[in-house]
């Protein structure tokens, strides 16, 4: 045992079941969770193919930051062949539509709307990191049902969120209570998910 142990975090091998568009694994950094007093937030994945996530906007009560380069660490920039489709806006019925076609960073600042995010045309793999600047990282979400129409719901965070499938473990969103919950009205890509909010206000 060292004395700066406690500043010092081993990655833990992630299983992931959000579908073929990821590989089986994925790191995360979960702050508080990995180091206590931790301020720092992140999640290391790979996108492989074409993938439509993120569906509904959300936003985080701290600032985020979005890094989208090509996955060949020896040449990020001839190794980004893909078109990333961004949304985000200060308010959710007037998000903007951004289109990535080069490594780029997107800055979120709090409580701004973010999302849907979609890849298209993925030729080679593109590497995505996400950076917060807090320790216990939540994401506010914008829900929708026919009661109530629509809502913000609070998703949870690291350290507060407890397993859908086994309540006795923290959720680690590896997606496998998601895998099978897409419904018909489901929207088919990130535009038509974005012009939903378009009359939305809270």
């Amino acid at each position: 045992m060292g004395k700066y142990d406690h500043l010092v975090h081993t990655f833990k091998k992630q299983r992931n079941y959000w579908g073929a568009f990821m590989p089986p694994y994925q790191a995360y950094f979960r702050g508080h969770d990995c180091m206590p007093d931790s301020s720092f937030y992140s999640s290391y994945r790979a996108y492989m193919t074409d993938a439509f996530v993120d569906k509904a906007p959300s936003f985080h009560s701290e600032d985020e930051y979005l890094c989208f380069i090509g996955h060949d660490m020896t040449d990020p920039w001839g190794s980004f062949d893909a078109e990333i489709e961004f949304w985000i806006g200060k308010e959710i019925n007037q998000l903007e539509q951004h289109i990535f076609t080069k490594p780029t960073i997107v800055r979120i600042p709090a409580f701004y709307w973010h999302c849907p995010l979609q890849y298209h045309n993925v030729k080679k793999p593109v590497y995505m990191q996400v950076l917060s600047l807090r320790g216990k990282f939540g994401t506010y979400k914008c829900q929708y049902d026919e009661k109530r129409g629509f809502y913000i719901e609070f998703a949870g965070s690291a350290g507060t969120k407890k397993c859908v499938m086994d309540p006795n473990v923290q959720c680690t969103f590896c997606g496998k209570c998601f895998k099978d919950r897409s419904k018909p009205d489901d929207p088919k890509n990130a535009t038509e998910a974005a012009l939903r909010y378009r009359d939305v206000k809270f």
